[in-house]
């Protein structure tokens, strides 16, 4: 099982391999896009101000589902390096009973508290009502959204990134048609958008359901053992990724809040407009070290250094590359992907554009510090990987927030994030170095 990922590959067979994952991201980061496109198209931005002032809740949902994905797909990936295969097929089908409980639970408290959740928000009372019917869909469709995640990660594991593809591009192809029918056609507005986004998604997890119960995966569901000692070790070590979905929930209230005392609903709107291009740009580099994760796990575990050094190196050329001409799509193509994406809203489109040729200059250093997180995740290191996150989303972030726009006004809003992700980069390349030191020695 997976011994292609023991072999030699050049760097074609590399980008071949991950190609799919990083369009399988590409997709997934259309989600929200295409809902706040066809709200802002066909109803008003403010109608997609609320569709984006709730996505935190969606990022706590992916935080949660990402986190025990991603942990513990770096586990079972180890185990099955270590020809430990009945194992690992325990622990993926223990995984998959404990991620169900949880997003039940999660769906229950939320409903019971989800007006006060989208008040928590940030939502206006101009906003309220259009946010609240588009978080009650997502909320008792959390359980279909985290399974979703969940079987991506493993379907990659399992060494089938082109069926991973298969479940994102056919829900979101999903996605745009029903939108299209439900906001444009059928005028539900907020609410179509949010049923559209619910029924691509569960159409995706089928496919998911369908590779790991019929289809020829190596993975199986077998009866399992509680085993909670491993549920601690994937939190710990998909904490990473959780940080870093759930600090964009966070990070993105506290951007509405700031940006509101300067430029009201259309601050919001050009915010998450921002956003939704910053989302999508940055799934490149998630495509590229979610689909090296699990080939590193592997040779982690059946110790090929060897390997691990190669795929290290094509992974940094790819980031390397894609960080530049991503920056520079969208310094010369932010206006024109604004202005499709807004329409008639002049002052939106004044304020993002000027917005995002400052923001871009996160592009440049974010690849490099999402690779090095996602290294220590891949080797179950989750503490590092964590330490990484939660400096770059979180700490830093907030404490740009707080001092950049007193002196700079709304332009330290922009500028919150590249800061950020600057100063991370030296924090990033220290943990490579002893990464090199310590897990990767030269051959004799």
């Amino acid at each position: 099982m997976n011994m292609d990922y023991a072999v030699k590959w050049t760097y074609g067979k590399f980008f071949k391999f991950v190609f799919p994952s990083i369009l399988t991201m590409i997709c997934i980061s259309f989600y929200s896009v295409v809902d706040s496109f066809f709200v802002a198209k066909f109803v008003s931005t403010n109608a997609m101000a609320s569709v984006n002032i709730v996505l935190p809740y969606t990022n706590l949902v992916w935080g949660l589902a990402v986190m025990l994905a991603a942990g513990s797909s770096a586990i079972v990936g180890i185990r099955l390096g270590e020809k430990k295969t009945e194992e690992a097929n325990r622990l993926f089908s223990f995984m998959a009973f404990f991620m169900l409980c949880v997003s039940v639970i999660l769906a229950v408290i939320c409903l019971i508290f989800m007006d006060d959740i989208v008040r928590l928000l940030g939502a206006s009372e101009l906003l309220f009502d259009d946010a609240r019917l588009y978080i009650f869909v997502l909320i008792i469709t959390s359980p279909i959204l985290m399974f979703k995640l969940f079987f991506e990660y493993y379907v990659r594991l399992d060494g089938k990134p082109k069926v991973a593809l298969v479940m994102s591009f056919l829900g979101l192809a999903l996605n745009v048609a029903l939108d299209y029918i439900m906001v444009e056609s059928l005028g539900w507005g907020v609410m179509g958008a949010s049923i559209a986004t619910a029924t691509s998604i569960f159409v995706s997890m089928l496919i998911g359901i369908y590779y790991f119960t019929k289809g020829s995966s190596h993975l199986k569901f077998m009866k399992f053992k509680k085993d909670f000692v491993f549920i601690w070790h994937s939190i710990v070590n998909g904490s990473s990724e959780m940080l870093t979905e759930m600090s964009s929930g966070i990070v993105t209230i506290l951007f509405n809040y700031s940006i509101m005392r300067y430029a009201a609903e259309d601050g919001v709107a050009a915010m998450g407009v921002i956003m939704n291009i910053y989302y999508f740009f940055i799934s490149i580099y998630m495509g590229i070290t979610s689909g090296s994760q699990p080939v590193i796990s592997y040779n982690y575990g059946a110790k090929n250094i060897t390997k691990m050094k190669e795929i290290m190196r094509y992974s940094i050329i790819s980031i390397g590359v894609s960080s530049i001409l991503v920056f520079l799509c969208a310094q010369v193509f932010g206006h024109g992907i604004i202005s499709w994406y807004v329409g008639n809203s002049p002052h939106v489109i004044a304020l993002a554009d000027h917005g995002l040729k400052i923001f871009a200059f996160c592009f440049l250093f974010i690849g490099v510090n999402l690779f090095v997180s996602n290294l220590y995740t891949a080797i179950s290191h989750g503490k590092v990987a964590a330490l990484i996150s939660i400096s770059r989303t979180i700490l830093f972030v907030l404490a740009a927030l707080a001092i950049l726009p007193r002196f700079i006004g709304i332009d330290g809003i922009w500028s919150a994030i590249p800061l950020s992700e600057l100063v991370t980069l030296f924090m990033s390349g220290y943990f490579m170095i002893q990464f090199l030191r310590i897990h990767v020695k030269e051959e004799a």
